[in-house]
């Protein structure tokens, strides 16, 4: 019963619906058709206008990606800088270069024996120097392509180059200076007379033996530079004038000697006039050639345009930015009005602008290979060497355009896909809000549970690593006997051109060679050489060396107290053994696995040796060998648990119950003065007995002065352990191989192979 009808109310009756007229009722079908079909047509102009915003933004992101590009890489300074920096070009000069045959025309006609230059010219010419020059040429062609400078004018500033001549110069000979009796002078024209007497002794190349000291007034200190600088040509006075008055004013005559002797001490007049024909203004060469001048070749003509572009790449940029950003906006605010997610359309048309430019990429990867690979065919026309170092810069500059597009079109696409992405997934979790609450549960946590451990093994990815004990490098060597194991040892190693010496036998300082894995050092402790040990050091040398060398060492002096790492002369390059040895004493801080040993040829009182060694604070980590010969040695993990990682060796003095051995008790070598590289295959006996239980394979051609060339062929890993083979058949298994030039070559990979750490590189072991 209806509520009406319960109430005492008579139900109200229903209007009949109304009957539509015959027209009206025809027209309601069409109408909702048309409906219909204009929101078709609507939806359909939309998604074409969509298209096309997308279309168009993808138009303007190639072109930024490749200014970008170009921005951070060729049209950069530092990628250039940075690349030659990353694959050691400047140091491979002198490991790869310099020993290179191709190079010797280049030195061909030099009065001096070329292994006598090619040692030296790391110590006047360091890459530091070369880095510098070639930092300059960059810097200058940059410029040029960033259209900034108009040409290039090809030329070097040589003053780096002759700051490091000085440099030297001022080490081995104005340094003598120093040590000079003074005296003073008793007149202005007294003091002139006996300074000019000084340079002309410099000008021959010995050290004046005293020197006039007087305090001089501004008036005076013209007087005194007007006679001297008469001695120099007009711009090597105007160079000098200034830094002279100063030293002079100063009453530093030393160091005034030591900036105006150099340049006096020409050596042959005949190659000195040759350069400075060449410097303008005695400092600058000038090649004689612009950027301009080439505009023929085809190489250049594309630089040329890039200079012209490059003006225009910045408004370039930013119409592109204007246009690309107009176009994302376009296509949210179309989706917007279509019904559609605006930040899914924008994410959709980001994606399509990234995985296009990325197929651009790796399309133009694969039609333009890398040019510079050419430089190292067989065809090149440049050395060996010099081809190796351009080629792998070639290869990591390539890389580095390639990964910086490739990283801006993966960046757009990863902006794509999470805009993509997380408007999807809002869409999806408003579905999932219709379903079961498990459902969601199941759902979030397939997202969230791997989510959370790939983050946390990401953030440690080491935490279930088990922690390794290592010896020499490797936990492999821990538990073998010292004298089983082989170690890498440098020959000379005081003598390195980091430390500028003359007649270098390495090149990294002592510290930077157990860097590089030596842990064998060589070493010769010598006092201050005298003027008679000098005489006696250059009998045996060749004329061309004797007269090369012999310049720098006149009138030495031997007031020098104290310890020095010399090779025969101290004049050509010395280090304070007390200061070394606490050096070393860092290193084994900073290196706590690691044994090294010291090999000295010791011209001095073992005393005074074990004197330095406690001064260096390195007491408690000397080892002492076994007093019998024929004993056992520690194994290397029971010399480091010890601390004493520290074993030292002497040529000649024997100390029983001290720290300090004579190698030759305990081992033997090979012969230390091959002259020929047939005489690095065999495994003669040198000194030493040959049942000794260690043995020093000395691995090294006597020559004018250290060879370059002959580390190259002599350090190669296949020769190292093909000799070191024929010694363990005919003797034992070196303890230690002694090199020249640690650097070049392949010295740790050879004393990998012989210690089992490393394959052989084809040769039986035997």
């Amino acid at each position: 019963m209806r509520l009406e009808e319960q109430n005492g109310q008579t139900p109200a009756p229903r209007e009949a619906p109304k009957e539509p007229a015959d027209g009206e009722d025809r027209r309601r079908p069409l109408l909702a058709r048309l409906a219909r079909a204009e929101r078709a047509a609507g939806t359909g102009r939309g998604r074409l206008a969509r298209v096309a915003l997308a279309v168009l933004v993808t138009l303007c992101w190639l072109p930024l990606v490749v200014i970008l590009t170009a921005r951070s890489t060729v049209l950069s300074a530092d990628f250039y800088t940075d690349g030659l920096d990353d694959v050691h070009a400047y140091d491979r000069v002198y490991t790869e270069v310099l020993p290179d045959p191709a190079v010797d025309s280049l030195l061909a006609g030099l009065p001096v024996d070329r292994t006598l230059v090619t040692a030296n010219l790391r110590a006047v010419l360091p890459p530091s120097t070369i880095e510098g020059l070639t930092d300059e040429q960059i810097g200058r062609i940059v410029d040029y392509l960033r259209g900034d400078a108009d040409d290039v004018q090809l030329s070097v500033d040589m003053r780096p180059l002759f700051a490091s001549i000085s440099g030297l110069a001022n080490r081995y000979l104005a340094g003598e200076l120093g040590e000079g009796v003074t005296y003073q002078a008793s007149s202005v024209s007294q003091f002139t007379d006996d300074l000019l007497g000084a340079l002309d002794d410099m000008a021959a190349g010995r050290p004046p033996t005293s020197l006039p000291v007087m305090e001089l007034s501004a008036q005076q200190v013209d007087i005194v530079l007007r006679a001297v600088l008469d001695r120099f040509d007009e711009p090597t006075r105007a160079r000098l004038a200034e830094p002279a008055r100063a030293l002079l004013r100063q009453g530093d005559i030393a160091g005034a000697l030591a900036l105006l002797g150099p340049p006096l001490f020409q050596g042959d007049d005949q190659a000195i006039e040759q350069i400075r024909g060449s410097l303008v203004n005695g400092t600058v060469l000038d090649l004689g050639v612009s950027l301009s001048d080439l505009r023929d070749k085809p190489t250049i003509r594309a630089i040329d345009r890039l200079h012209d572009v490059s003006k225009q790449l910045p408004w370039i940029a930013a119409a592109c930015g204007l246009a690309m950003a107009g176009g994302l906006v376009g296509v949210a605010a179309l989706a917007r009005r279509g019904g559609r997610s605006p930040v899914r359309a924008v994410g959709y048309a980001a994606l399509a602008a990234g995985l296009t430019t990325f197929a651009f990429g790796v399309a133009l990867r694969l039609a333009l290979p890398n040019p510079l690979d050419a430089l190292d065919s067989p065809g090149s026309k440049l050395p060996p060497g010099a081809a190796a170092v351009l080629t792998d810069f070639g290869d990591h500059a390539y890389r580095g355009i390639e990964g910086d597009f490739l990283w801006l079109s993966t960046w757009m696409t990863v902006v794509g896909l999470v805009l993509a992405g997380a408007s999807l997934l809002v869409a999806a979790s408003r579905r999932l809000e219709r379903h079961a609450r498990w459902r969601r549960l199941v759902a979030t946590s397939v997202v969230v549970v791997p989510a959370l451990v790939l983050v946390t093994w990401a953030a440690f990815p080491g935490a279930a690593a088990d922690s390794r004990v290592v010896c020499q490098g490797s936990a492999r060597l821990c538990d073998r006997h010292y004298d089983e194991v082989t170690h890498a040892a440098s020959h000379n190693a005081m003598a390195n051109s980091e430390d500028l010496f003359l007649g270098s036998a390495q090149d990294p300082s002592i510290v930077h060679q157990l860097d590089l894995g030596v842990r064998g050092l060589l070493l010769d402790v010598h006092h201050w050489t005298t003027p008679e040990q000098i005489a006696q050091a250059f009998k045996d040398l060749t004329p061309s060396t004797r007269a090369a060398l012999e310049p720098l060492t006149r009138g030495a002096l031997s007031a020098r107290p104290g310890l020095w790492l010399c090779h025969n002369v101290c004049q050509l390059g010395a280090l304070d053994f007390t200061g070394q040895l606490r050096t070393l004493d860092g290193w084994l801080d900073r290196n706590p696995t690691e044994v090294v040993t010291l090999i000295l040829q010791d011209e001095v009182p073992a005393a005074e040796i074990e004197g330095a060694f406690a001064q260096a604070g390195l007491a408690d980590e000397l080892f002492t060998p076994p007093d019998d010969p024929d004993g056992d040695w520690p194994t290397l993990r029971e010399m480091i648990d010890s601390g004493r990682r520290l074993v030292v060796f002497t040529e000649r003095q024997d100390t029983p119950g001290g720290f300090l051995r004579s190698f030759y008790r305990y081992g033997s070598e090979t012969p230390f003065d091959a002259q020929d590289p047939s005489d690095l295959a065999g495994c003669a006996l040198g000194r030493g007995s040959v049942d000794a239980k260690l043995l020093l394979m000395n691995h090294w051609l006597t020559a004018a002065a250290p060879d370059r060339r002959a580390a190259l062929a002599g350090n190669a890993s296949q020769t190292v352990v093909g000799r070191a083979q024929v010694c363990e058949r005919e003797r034992r298994q070196p303890t230690f191989v002694a090199v020249d030039f640690v650097n070049i070559g392949d010295l740790p990979r050879a004393v990998d192979v012989l210690n089992g750490l490393a394959p052989s590189d084809g040769a039986a072991r035997g």
